[in-house]
């Protein structure tokens, strides 16, 4: 049974980007297409309207001249072939086709007016046409008068579903050069990105040691922080190799002397345990140090710790040691703040000041911690004797000890500022309201 974390395959960007622009590019060209044949619908009937009332306001005209209905001749008729009429005054009618007379005929008695659509096979046709017509009913010198004047709407509609069909060939014409660009497009946009996987695998077999920063505007910032990250494992891997050759070099003089005495047919003397002894207490300090050392290379990203719990367990724990010690904590922080700080990280910087505290201090220890909008906050009191200002600045010098009796290596206050600069952090130390030191560690915000 397996229990390694699966990964869920996603979509590459080029799939999503084709995914999302070719079917809208076609959803936006069926509907200019659907539009085109709608305006184009309009357009026509608009177009048929007008020339039709043009049309019957020159029969109603006509009609209103001295000659009356005599004046619209054949001739008059002949003009206007192009359209269909049918007209009545009084009892008298005219037809512009006369062997229509039963398709048109009946146009007279219709109840609608204005432009209306009618249907109807005119003689001799096989099949019904559509026509657009304008009716109108009106008074001339007295005689009520019936005008319809039409128009076979079938063959404007032909030849307009023939320019909607060309529009369609050319619609698709264009669809394809823009699914044709899109592709393009998408491959020239994803240029970039096929760079970073080249340069990320050159960097992994070793040809490279920074990503190139000649990169589109989106992946500069991702680009510089790929970039900061591998200084940074460079520096901790240049430092931990520095410190294990260190360690190796300054281990082996130990381990012979151990290993001469021990390998001795002589019998081990209380002198010789001494000196064992002494040479492992050696050994121990070395493996301190180069621990400490290991740490400088910078802090682990995307780590953090939760300060204030760690600080009451620290504080617990210097409570049991430091018996005689009123170990406060103070904070402004929420439960849940958290510090881009590593655990160890931020125990060893406390741990060193809380304990370094603790072996100075007449009775009270206290730890402050807070944020500010650009920095976090550690702060350590203590009621001890304190320092005076013309040696603080020593404190934190590795090696340095303000009192010879004191237990330790004078490394404690190193290793913090060490700490303190791995986050562009920094140390410093003033009097206590305490009476004793104060030690004050400012770590930036964005660190």
């Amino acid at each position: 049974m397996s229990f390694l974390p699966t990964t869920r395959r996603t979509r590459s960007i080029r799939t999503t980007l084709l995914l999302w622009l070719l079917p809208f590019a076609t959803l936006f060209m069926l509907l200019a297409w659907y539009l085109h044949g709608a305006l184009l619908d309009r357009m026509s009937r608009d177009f048929v309207r007008e020339r039709l009332q043009q049309e019957v306001a020159m029969i109603e005209q006509q009609l209103g001249s001295p000659a009356g209905l005599e004046a619209l001749d054949s001739n008059y008729f002949g003009a206007l072939s192009h359209h269909l009429f049918v007209l009545r005054i009084g009892e008298h009618a005219r037809l512009s086709h006369p062997q229509w007379s039963d398709l048109l005929l009946p146009w007279l008695d219709l109840p609608d007016q204005g432009l209306i659509e009618l249907h109807g096979v005119p003689e001799g046709e096989p099949v019904a046409h559509r026509y657009m017509a304008w009716r109108t009913e009106t008074q001339i010198n007295g005689q009520p008068v019936t005008i319809v004047a039409a128009e076979d709407y079938s063959q404007l509609q032909a030849s307009a579903h023939e320019l909607h069909l060309w529009t369609a060939a050319v619609a698709i014409g264009l669809l394809a050069v823009l699914f044709a660009l899109i592709l393009l497009a998408v491959q020239l946009s994803m240029r970039p990105v096929r760079q970073l996987q080249q340069d990320l695998k050159a960097l992994k077999q070793g040809h490279l040691q920074r990503l190139g920063d000649a990169v589109p505007q989106e992946f500069s910032g991702l680009i510089g922080q790929l970039n900061q990250l591998l200084d940074t494992l460079q520096h901790r891997l240049q430092k931990v190799r520095e410190a294990n050759a260190n360690l190796s070099h300054r281990i082996k003089t130990p381990i012979a002397a151990i290993n001469q005495l021990i390998s001795s047919d002589q019998p081990i003397t209380p002198e010789a345990r001494s000196q064992i002894s002494q040479r492992l207490d050696d050994i121990s300090r070395q493996l301190d140090s180069s621990l400490h050392a290991s740490h400088s290379g910078g802090p682990l990203a995307g780590s953090s710790c939760q300060p204030l719990e760690q600080a009451r367990e620290l504080l617990w724990m210097l409570g049991r040691l430091h018996s005689h010690i009123e170990f406060e904590l103070d904070s402004s922080l929420a439960e849940s703040a958290r510090w881009p700080v590593e655990e160890q990280d931020f125990s060893e910087l406390l741990g060193n000041l809380a304990d370094n505290a603790g072996k100075w201090a007449h009775s009270r220890v206290r730890v402050r911690l807070s944020e500010q909008a650009d920095q976090r906050i550690l702060e350590v009191h203590d009621d001890g004797p304190g320092v005076a200002p013309e040696e603080r600045s020593q404190l934190g010098t590795r090696g340095w000890r303000l009192d010879q009796q004191m237990p330790g290596h004078g490394l404690g206050l190193a290793i913090v500022r060490d700490l303190a600069a791995r986050y562009q952090g920094a140390v410093q130390f003033e009097a206590s309201p305490l009476g004793g030191l104060l030690v004050r560690v400012e770590i930036p915000t964005q660190a």
